[in-house]
C-alpha cells in the first residue's frame, strides 16, 4: 500500500512539472496541430485545426514567389459561441478578431523542404491581443 502512495506521489509531482502556465496576451505562444492552448488566464481556448495549405518556398530551393502557409484555428470562450479562423502568413492576411481578442498568426513550422514535411508535424506561433 505505502509503495502506491509513493508512485501516486511521484507521478503527480511529474505532470506538475510539465504543466505549462497560460499564455499572457501580447505573449507569443506555439500550438501543435490538433492540439489547444488556453490564453489570458482560461477566458480564451485556441486550438490548431489544420493546415490547408502551405505553398510557402521549400528552404532548399529558390523560387520566384515567397507562397505562404494557411491555417485554421477553433477558438472558445467560454458562454459564447465556438468559432474558426482563418489566417494566412501573408502580410495583412495573418490577423483576424473573434469576439474582444485579435488573434495574430506569428510564424508556422516546420519550414517547407522539398518532399514536404508530414502535416502531424505543424506548430503555429501565435500571438493574442485584446481590442
Amino acid at each position: 500500500m505505502r509503495i502506491w502512495s509513493l508512485v501516486c506521489v511521484a507521478l503527480t509531482a511529474a505532470c506538475a512539472l510539465t504543466t505549462q502556465p497560460s499564455p499572457a496576451l501580447d505573449e507569443d505562444f506555439s500550438v501543435r496541430l490538433g492540439e489547444s492552448v488556453s490564453v489570458d488566464g482560461g477566458q480564451l481556448t485556441v486550438g490548431l485545426r489544420e493546415v490547408p495549405e502551405d505553398s510557402r518556398c521549400p528552404t532548399d530551393v529558390q523560387c520566384v514567389r515567397a507562397g505562404e502557409a494557411v491555417v485554421t484555428l477553433n477558438l472558445v470562450r467560454p458562454g459564447k459561441q465556438p468559432s474558426t479562423l482563418t489566417l494566412r502568413t501573408t502580410p495583412g492576411k495573418d490577423v483576424a478578431a473573434f469576439d474582444e481578442y485579435r488573434v495574430e498568426l506569428r510564424d508556422v513550422n516546420p519550414k517547407p523542404r522539398t518532399g514536404g514535411s508530414p502535416a502531424e508535424t505543424y506548430v503555429a506561433t501565435l500571438r493574442v491581443h485584446r481590442g
